[in-house]
């Protein structure tokens, strides 16, 4: 056989080995779109736990204003909301999630840490908010119910001291 001719069935050979080890290689620009894909899932976890801890700052924030005024009724209210992280709406949109099958915090979740859907709050804050908001609605004087106030500030500043964290 002449050279030319050996080299081009060494060059087709070659060629024809190498094909299925291309044809088993993802094609990058799937790889990249998945990667893609990756970033946007992400940045909705942090979005979620940012959303969560702006419903947080909302009660919080109206639960100190209540307090403020004296309107201790209306600010116990909003310290519960803040420990159920949200009202019955809220709520609603955590079981639609659940049932989609999205547990924010699985691993938390299972480990009896947090409750099913709840993303910031954990069991053991959330009984610390629901009793400094019961000591408040149950308070006959001030001192009772700077008490209970700071008792539910020790509890709920540290939680949205997270969100300042996460911004900066």
């Amino acid at each position: 056989m002449p050279r030319k001719t050996l080299v081009l069935l060494a060059v087709l050979l070659l060629a024809v080995a190498a094909w299925p080890a291309q044809a088993q290689e993802t094609p990058p620009s799937l790889v990249a779109s998945y990667g893609d894909l990756a970033d946007v899932i992400l940045a909705v976890r942090s979005m979620e736990a940012n959303l969560v801890r702006a419903v947080l700052a909302g009660h919080y924030h109206g639960a100190q204003a209540y307090f403020a005024n004296g309107d201790y009724a209306a600010a116990a209210a909003e310290m519960a909301l803040f420990a159920n992280e949200g009202d019955n709406a809220v709520g609603g949109v955590r079981k639609q999630l659940l049932e989609g099958g999205h547990h924010y915090n699985a691993e938390g979740e299972d480990q009896g840490v947090y409750e099913p859907g709840y993303v910031v709050v954990t069991r053991e804050a959330k009984k610390a908010a629901l009793e400094a908001s019961a000591a408040l609605r149950q308070a006959t004087d001030d001192a009772e119910r700077q008490a209970a106030w700071d008792a539910f500030a020790a509890v709920a500043s540290p939680l949205l001291d997270m969100k300042m964290k996460m911004m900066h």
